[in-house]
């Protein structure tokens, strides 16, 4: 529970959501994941802005100066409240995105008065159909008087050929000025309930469905809420004691990165989360690398949603791979709702390939972590085949170093562009062509070629990875080369990894992105460098901005709920010190105390159809299976320095 005497400024303010819709409490705006406006990079597309009736405030006439005002965002049970008191009086205000009816946001406003006097609330709201250049919004005339509803259309599709997206809005109607009589309490409940042609062609229908579903009980909104957000906090969380600035970083950021993900809704995840219109709203890199690998390991079937988004646009990518004169898919820098390239900065869209292989390589993360053979058969194997054929495309042979190369691209390091043989996307491809050869039939003989001859950046004389071909040592944005140590687990001596450790950490832009000092922790760790690894950790949640832990991207402001920085954080927290890392064969678990913590415990942790809860203590960790799929395989502990085994029965602790 995060609190709060005052609200901070609107950038930094709580928000709720529940993966197909979100809003920042007090803010004119609702998002709905999927709905865009604008013509692809030239507008670009954007989140379209949907007004929002659920933007109430309350006041009443008592005097300022003789009530208590407190803010409160409740993340385990996924709610914001203000509270109001006085003597004898209190107010109490209640917001949320309904986890379960995915179409609503509900604001509960409840009032007691118990004074010897009338009190008069005001009820406040910004709300203006018509406040939005994204949507022509026209007032329904069929609106009955206790509610209300709005229907449009966006004004431009991402494509010339794609269909203007429909979005409706039943709301309730806020009435006026309310006197709220001696001795006496009353209650409201405000729905506002929003649907899309992305749902189905009658969404008006579903509108008015949601909304009339919602207050059919409106007593029961909020329990089933908070049980639907206890059962999602049952399945995967973080605890621990000793440091509660950072269990509340922990929370926090699980909080943002859930708030914006369905599984049953798969239209991607951006770095600004669902309440935001950062970036645009657009799916990056981010997803993937940054705020997925914690997902999976707590929620798989979040995660893939994710590969769900990649998997659902396939064709824009294989399109635009023939269009360049590649085969297999070619995935855009910047998506959106097609599929097709939405960035507007024209450089990162023609050299930031990367991004194919980061999808590449999350494909390859769910499969070994679920072993998910449905999925593999279909649609796996088609996003696990398109990746990889389009490396096979890309690569070029260079007979003078009898190797692959790739040339004219841009690195992780977006300060730089047009270099040739960027070792993180070099690796990368590698490792999609890798993996598709071993786990898909039919794959061309070429590609296994391809993959063991890629040219791999390397500087015998100070035994470490240049970041492209011809770098000479300047200033680096964000975590880039030293990503082949983790996540992408390239095979190199430590000292080698040390060698880029020590490199690129005194040049990265200490002004650069968030998640960036995760990465420096997560990998001084795996080379046993403890001192190294907790400086770089307590500086990598720094940007968690009080009261309601919101990320800001950088030290300077930057995005805003940059649950980017979340997810890397958060990696730091699972894959770092609780030293969970998925392999090919294994699930890795190094533990280590998180810094100031006297035991940390992980909720939830999925390892091929088995769920089992971690406990990291002083002297010892325990391991305990809490459930097991029917058609699961059991687990074994293996302790690596001794060679001791420990089968790892249902129910059972087993202490390492």
């Amino acid at each position: 529970v995060f609190e709060a005497s005052e609200l901070p400024t609107t950038d930094l303010m709580a928000s709720v959501g529940n993966g197909y819709l979100a809003t920042t409490v007090y803010s004119p705006t609702i998002y709905v994941s999927g709905v865009f406006n604008g013509r692809n990079t030239s507008s670009p597309s954007h989140r379209a802005r949907i007004p929002s009736p659920c933007d109430i405030s309350v006041r009443s006439n008592i005097p300022r100066d003789s009530t208590t005002n407190l803010y409160r965002l409740n993340v385990s049970e996924g709610v914001f409240h203000y509270y109001q008191t006085a003597d004898k009086f209190q107010l109490e205000q209640k917001i949320y995105a309904h986890r379960v009816l995915e179409h609503v946001i509900v604001s509960e406003l409840s009032v007691t008065n118990d004074r010897e006097d009338d009190v008069a609330i005001v009820l406040d709201t910004r709300f203006n159909p018509k406040a939005t250049s994204d949507i022509d919004f026209k007032i329904y005339t069929e609106s009955v008087n206790d509610y209300k509803a709005m229907i449009g259309y966006i004004k431009e599709p991402e494509e010339p050929d794609s269909a203007r997206i429909g979005v409706a809005v039943v709301w309730s109607d806020v009435p006026g000025p309310t006197t709220i009589p001696k001795k006496s309490s009353k209650k409201w409940y405000f729905v506002t309930a929003v649907a899309s042609s992305l749902d189905a062609q009658d969404f008006l229908h579903g509108a008015y469905n949601a909304y009339e579903e919602a207050l059919r009980d409106p007593e029961g909104l909020l329990d089933s809420h908070v049980t639907a957000w206890e059962k999602l906090w049952g399945e995967g969380r973080v605890d621990m004691k000793g440091n509660l600035p950072l269990a509340q970083a922990v929370y926090g950021s699980l909080y943002y990165i859930l708030s914006s993900i369905r599984e049953s809704w798969p239209y991607g995840l951006s770095p600004g989360g669902l309440a935001s219109d950062g970036y645009y709203g657009h799916t990056f890199w981010d997803q993937e690398t940054w705020m997925y690998p914690p997902v999976l390991i707590l929620y798989p079937g979040l995660a893939r949603s994710c590969l769900e988004y990649r998997v659902d646009r396939l064709a824009a990518a294989k399109e635009r791979a023939a269009q360049r004169g590649y085969k297999g898919a070619m995935f855009p820098w910047e998506s959106a709702v097609t599929g097709h390239e939405v960035c507007p900065g024209q450089v990162y869209a023609d050299f930031e390939q990367h991004i194919t292989g980061d999808i590449g390589f999350a494909a390859k993360q769910y499969y070994i972590a679920t072993h998910d053979q449905a999925w593999l058969n279909d649609p796996g194997q088609r996003l696990i085949y398109g990746t990889a054929e389009f490396w096979a495309s890309r690569a070029v042979f260079d007979e003078s170093r009898d190797a692959y190369v790739i040339n004219h691209v841009m690195p992780p390091d977006e300060y730089r562009s047009n270099v040739d043989n960027s070792v993180y996307t070099n690796v990368i491809a590698k490792l999609n062509l890798e993996f598709a050869a071993s786990v898909l039939q039919d794959v061309p003989a070429n590609w296994s070629r391809i993959a063991e001859k890629m040219f791999i950046p390397f500087d015998t004389k100070r035994q470490y990875h240049p970041e492209y071909e011809g770098y000479d040592l300047t200033e680096v944005k964000q975590a880039d080369t030293i990503l082949l140590g983790y996540p992408l687990m390239y095979p190199m001596s430590k000292d080698i990894r040390r060698n880029d450790l020590n490199v690129y950490e005194p040049r990265t832009d200490p002004d650069g992105p968030a998640m960036t000092k995760s990465m420096f922790a997560v990998n001084w760790l795996d080379i046993g460098e403890t001192k190294k690894a907790e400086d770089s950790f307590n500086k990598s949640y720094l940007n968690v901005e009080e009261p309601f832990k919101v990320w800001t991207e950088t030290p300077g402001g930057g995005a805003v709920n940059f649950i980017t920085g979340a997810g890397g954080f958060l990696q730091a927290v699972l894959s770092g010190y609780t030293g969970l890392k998925l392999t090919e064969k294994h699930l890795e678990f190094n533990p280590r105390l998180l810094p100031a913590t006297s035991e940390v415990r992980v909720t939830g942790v999925n390892y091929l159809g088995n769920s089992f809860n971690v406990v990291v203590g002083r002297e010892s960790s325990d391991v305990t299976v809490t459930s097991r799929e029917s058609s699961a395989p059991s687990l074994e502990a293996v302790v690596k320095s001794t060679g001791q085994r420990h089968m790892l029965k249902v129910g059972d602790a087993v202490s390492l």
